[in-house]
């Protein structure tokens, strides 16, 4: 099983010049926690639900903050279409991070999230197949409770 099975093609994303509170209308509209920031069809950065609350918790105004001013973007973390699902999961543990987007050829083709992953492991083991991915599952699985201990202990 492949990121492309799970990912999310319908990217939501924003420029630059947008500000924060355009992000999070994006984010609440679609009833996702994550925006791409494109530069053209070139991956910039990423913005978090996290990047909204710790600009909030900083004093800044998220109606005339730009995301330019506070978006992931040094050491994003990209994977590609065709990476196994078990490896998306251990990238996403050993960054500590929740989204990963999907570049293939320099294009962004998607996002994968930890819910994802972990919505497709469950799904997997509750499905009756007669033959499981229980590997992958339990990677996925693990991944995501690796990141839920790694958030509690604020790290």
């Amino acid at each position: 099983m492949q990121v492309a099975d799970v990912m999310h093609t319908d990217v939501k994303t924003a420029d630059a010049e947008e500000t924060f509170a355009d992000v999070a209308k994006t984010m609440r509209t679609n009833g996702i926690s994550s925006v791409v920031v494109l530069d053209g069809k070139k991956l910039t950065g990423i913005v978090t639900e996290r990047d909204i609350v710790n600009l909030v918790a900083a004093g800044g105004d998220p109606h005339t903050v730009k995301v330019a001013h506070g978006m992931t973007r040094r050491d994003l973390e990209t994977v590609g279409s065709k990476l196994d699902l078990a490896d998306a999961a251990e990238h996403m543990v050993e960054r500590n991070i929740r989204h990963l987007p999907v570049v293939d050829r320099g294009r962004v083709v998607g996002i994968v999230s930890i819910r994802d992953l972990t919505r497709w492991a469950a799904e997997e083991l509750a499905s009756g197949s007669e033959m499981p991915d229980i590997a992958r599952s339990h990677k996925a699985l693990r991944a995501a409770s690796e990141l839920q201990k790694q958030r509690r202990k604020g790290a």
